[in-house]
C-alpha cells in the first residue's frame, strides 16, 4: 500500500504542479508547472518505471519489474524480445568479475507501456541446481521527448527510498538535463544500491537505472 501511496503523489506533482519554490535555477525549472502533454506523459513514465513485480526482502529496489537478485528465467520472462530475430548475447564476465559469471546483453520491450529498452545484467556462478541470480540489473531507456528526465529521476529516488526498509546513504545531483542518483544499503551483509542517471543524448535524454546487489 505504501508504494501505491507514493507512487500516486508524484504522479499528481507531476502532473498538477503549479508553483515555483526556491533554489537555484535548475531547481526552480524543475518544479516549475509542465504543459499538460508533458506533465501526463512524465507521470505515465513514473507510473510505468515502478509497475511490476515487487523485489523480495529488504533492502531491495525494484525497477520495471526486474531487480538484481532475480533469478535468470524470472529476469527473461519479464524481458520481451522486440521481435523473432532479437536474441541475447551472453559471454563469460571478464575480470575483475569473480570466475563463471556471465554477462548478457538484451534488447527488449518491458512494462505496462512495452517500452524499448537495453538491458545488461551481470550473472553469479550457477548455484547448486545450475540456476544463475543476478548480481547486477542495468536497464537503459532513451525517454520520449514529451518527459522531463529531471523530475522523473526525482520522483524514482523518492520511490526508491520507500520501497527499502533500510537506506544508509544516497547522494544526488540534478542539473538543467541530467541528474545523477547513488543510494543504498552499504553496511551490513545484504547491500543493495541503485545507480540512477539521466543524460542527454541529442535531441532526447538517457535514463540508465542499474540496480546492484553482492
Amino acid at each position: 500500500m505504501r508504494r501505491w501511496t507514493v507512487v500516486g503523489a508524484y504522479v499528481t506533482l507531476v502532473a498538477w504542479s503549479s508553483a515555483c519554490e526556491g533554489g537555484t535555477a535548475d531547481d526552480q525549472r524543475h518544479s516549475a508547472p509542465l504543459p499538460t502533454q508533458d506533465s501526463l506523459a512524465t507521470a505515465r513514465e513514473i507510473h510505468a518505471s515502478v509497475s511490476g513485480d515487487m523485489a523480495t526482502g529488504a533492502p531491495a529496489y525494484s525497477f520495471r519489474g526486474l531487480s538484481a537478485g532475480m533469478t535468470r528465467a524470472r529476469v527473461e520472462m519479464h524481458a520481451h524480445p522486440p521481435g523473432p530475430s532479437s536474441e541475447a548475447t551472453c559471454h563469460q564476465s571478464p575480470p575483475p568479475a569473480p570466475a563463471n559469471e556471465l554477462s548478457c546483453a538484451y534488447d527488449v520491450v518491458l512494462g505496462p507501456d512495452s517500452a524499448h529498452v537495453g538491458l545488461a545484467v551481470q550473472y553469479g556462478a550457477p548455484l547448486a541446481r545450475g540456476e544463475r541470480v543476478a548480481r547486477t540489473v542495468a536497464v537503459t531507456r532513451e525517454l520520449p521527448l514529451d518527459v522531463d528526465g529531471v523530475r522523473l529521476a526525482r520522483a524514482l529516488a523518492d520511490i526508491f527510498e520507500a520501497q527499502t526498509a533500510l537506506l544508509d546513504k544516497r547522494d544526488a545531483s540534478y542539473g538543467r538535463h541530467q541528474a545523477q542518483v547513488r543510494m543504498g544499503t552499504v553496511n551490513g551483509t545484504r547491500k543493495n544500491y541503485v545507480d540512477l542517471s539521466v543524460m542527454p543524448r541529442g535531441s532526447r535524454e538517457l535514463l540508465t537505472v542499474k540496480l546492484s546487489r553482492p
